[in-house]
């Protein structure tokens, strides 16, 4: 058996297990954590993370992004920018993932599970402050942790009615019907970050139901978005870390110090602007490289190169209304497309083509279930399918957003979908308006876009009913219930081969492939959190 706490790792006898079940106690489920520890991936930091006293570092730190986030309130925003920019520097969360990909304590002290991890109990942490000032208790940990369960669909189909109570000031505790035995992972994952804020912030939304106010717990806090230029976090004085200040960071976990007093974040579209003010030393880290330029900045002396496979290439059908909402239809499109093709124009040789939908720093989910209908490209078989499901020259809509050769994946899209004999067009609009048209059923068959890297397969957005793309499928709701309500992992691996097995035969998506994210830096740059994205709570850049 394994404990968690917030600075430690460590194995029980079964003795001491034994001892612990007798008290009713149980800190985490050993069978959970053997999983997660073959999801294995270093977690490394960027340049010398080690005190220099000869060293003298800047005050300010200057990031290129690729993208603007609509928002950048987590529980209900997917974008990975916002994430990069606020998910541990802003924003903690109760457990965090460490290298292994096991999650482990952040905000909470310590965890007790039940036997049967049907019930989670967190101690938090006391003293912990968020940046209005306030101590952060446990009615702060449930407004925000229930507002995230209801803020995704897969949240609430993984819990059920289960909601998060109230202990005492510095407990908090959640139990199910069933058991729950992925529960610790997805609340840890990157993806739909299970954020904690205040009480008082989780009750003041916008008009797009988005929080207004960015309390964070974190080394940084929130100061000013100028739209379509500058995120500007800054120093928090009175944060509080835990962990041990000599240990290295471990993955997104351990000890955090903000070393410099400013973080800008600026929204740059243009690559070549971003790759030109990283070699003059405008920026010191730009995102969102390209493999051809990827080349020429990690041959440069003066910078440094990140990559790793960062989530799937998809393109999402519209399934409420029109012709996306045809399975015969949605059949005839996969079989015709040439997924290498697609690929290419978008990432260049920054991808691998797979069938499964889960990427391989997951490996313990990957399977190959459904690969039979995988980058077939027979342009006669899919004119068959067109004629078998009724096609009669409506036009396809095509919606897409101008950010990471996503314009370019829409013409190649429309250009092989014309040669099978469907009239196309392509909307293509800034990344902020994409994520809001995609929310109307009317006005799109088919959208492009890519999702990051989850913990678990429930955690795919595109499954749930009310997620843009609107999956609505019986069979698959059952598949994903049977999948949350497993009592083992082994189990749980079972249903989701079936689960992606019947996705390849109905399509609610087209997983296209899996794509490399990469990232240019200055050498200068130390102590930046390279794992499952970029990040930058502990980093500095020497003058």
């Amino acid at each position: 058996m394994y404990e968690i706490d917030a600075g430690t790792l460590f194995f029980i006898s079964k003795t001491q297990e034994e001892e612990f079940m007798k008290k009713g106690l149980k800190k985490v489920i050993a069978l959970f954590l053997s999983m997660t520890c073959v999801m294995s991936l270093a977690a490394c930091s960027s340049g010398d993370s080690t005190s220099n006293a000869t060293k003298t570092y800047k005050s300010v730190i200057n990031i290129a992004a690729n993208q603007e986030a609509p928002s950048l309130d987590l529980m209900k925003n997917t974008t990975a920018i916002g994430r990069y920019i606020c998910s541990g520097a802003v924003f903690e969360k109760l457990v965090t993932l460490n290298a292994n990909s096991e999650p482990v304590p952040e905000l909470a002290e310590s965890i007790n599970a039940s036997a049967d991890s049907s019930s989670y109990v967190f101690n938090l942490r006391k003293g912990v402050k968020f940046h209005d000032g306030t101590e952060m208790k446990a009615a702060d940990v449930v407004a925000s942790m229930n507002r995230w369960i209801n803020g995704y669909s897969s949240a609430k189909t993984l819990v059920g009615t289960s909601r998060f109570e109230v202990v005492d000031d510095y407990t908090v505790k959640i139990a199910f019907t069933a058991p729950c035995v992925t529960f610790l992972s997805v609340i840890a994952s990157s993806s739909q970050v299970a954020i904690i804020t205040t009480a008082s912030a989780c009750t003041n939304e916008d008009s797009n139901g988005y929080l207004t106010n960015y309390i964070g717990t974190g080394p940084y806090k929130f100061k000013e978005w100028k739209l379509n230029d500058v995120i500007t976090l800054e120093k928090f004085n009175e944060y509080v870390p835990y962990g041990d200040a000599n240990a290295s960071t471990d993955g997104w976990a351990g000890y955090k110090n903000a070393y410099a007093t400013t973080i800008n974040f600026y929204y740059v579209p243009d690559e070549a602007t971003r790759v030109a003010g990283l070699q003059t030393g405008q920026y010191d880290c730009a995102f969102g490289l390209s493999s051809d330029t990827y080349d020429s900045v990690n041959n440069n002396s003066d910078l440094s190169t990140f990559a790793e496979q960062g989530g799937t290439n998809v393109l999402v059908f519209n399934k409420k209304q029109g012709l996306g909402a045809n399975q015969l239809f949605r059949q005839a499109v996969n079989t015709g497309i040439n997924y290498t093709d697609l690929n290419t124009v978008m990432a260049g040789k920054f991808f691998e083509l797979g069938s499964c939908y889960m990427d391989n720093t997951q490996s313990y989910w990957v399977t190959d279930a459904g690969k039979a209908n995988y980058n077939i490209n027979d342009i006669t078989k899919a004119k068959a399918l067109l004629a078998q499901s009724g096609y009669n020259g409506e036009t396809f809509r095509i919606l897409t957003s101008n950010i990471s050769n996503f314009d370019k994946l829409a013409e190649v899209l429309r250009q092989e979908l014309v040669a099978m004999g469907i009239n196309v067009t392509v909307t293509t609009v800034d990344w902020a308006t994409f994520t809001s048209y995609r929310t109307d059923p009317t006005g799109y068959d088919l959208y492009l876009t890519s999702f990051a890297s989850v913990s678990v397969p429930s955690q795919k957005v595109y499954f749930g009913s009310t997620y843009p793309g609107w999956t609505n499928d019986a069979q698959l709701t059952d598949y994903l219930n049977q999948f949350n309500s497993a009592t083992t992992l082994e189990q749980a691996k079972a249903v989701w081969v079936k689960t992606q097995e019947y996705c390849w035969q109905t399509l609610p998506i087209i997983n296209l492939g899996h794509y490399t994210a990469s990232y240019g830096y200055s050498k200068k740059l130390e102590g930046s959190v390279n794992y499952q994205g970029m990040y930058f709570w502990n980093a500095r850049v020497a003058e």
